[in-house]
């Protein structure tokens, strides 16, 4: 052998510094994951309530098509019934008001406590008999407020806010 023979150094592990790095790193990968996972949680739960609301607009829209006597007399313009009417309409033949007044009770149980309600849902609905509008305006803790939530204002320019859907059903005469 000729020449001059280099050693080399053989590495026999790492070294703790570089496991450190490498478990930051992989801890704040991980952040990052359930970051993303929280933020799609909420966005899903948002756009499903959402949904709800869009639902429960149509179909109290709906009702006030299929009752047009009632509805051209503003019947349908209050805040939903906390008890159920003494005329159950579903078993017995009702009066046009009778039957708004069964059509809001139904309509907002099932807004307030159906499966998958938004929470602390609730609605308004106007009457503008100059235009022959309903305006429908439905509320609900977008944000998770929870025991400390006030219903937020809920008009035309405001539509866009978190937990408001406004709704004009104009009807036909």
């Amino acid at each position: 052998m000729t020449g001059s023979m280099v050693k080399y150094r053989s590495q026999a592990g790492v070294t703790l510094i570089e496991v450190l790095v490498a478990v930051l790193v992989l801890a704040i990968g991980i952040l990052g994951v359930a970051g993303l996972q929280s933020v799609s949680l909420k966005n899903t739960a948002d756009v499903h309530f959402i949904h709800q609301v869009i639902g429960e607009s149509e179909d109290i829209m709906n009702r006030i098509m299929a009752n047009p006597a009632a509805a051209n007399a503003g019947a349908y313009a209050a805040t939903p019934p906390a008890s159920a009417p003494t005329n159950d309409c579903s078993a017995v033949q009702c009066s046009t008001n009778d039957l708004a007044v069964w059509d809001l009770w139904q309509w907002s149980q099932e807004l307030t406590n159906g499966f998958g309600a938004p929470p602390s849902a609730g609605a308004n609905i106007v009457w503008d008999a100059a235009s022959g509008e309903y305006e429908i305006a439905i509320t609900w803790d977008a944000n998770g407020a929870g025991a400390g939530y006030t219903a937020p204002t809920c008009t035309e320019t405001d539509n866009s806010s978190a937990g408001c859907l406004f709704t004009v059903y104009r009807v036909a005469r």
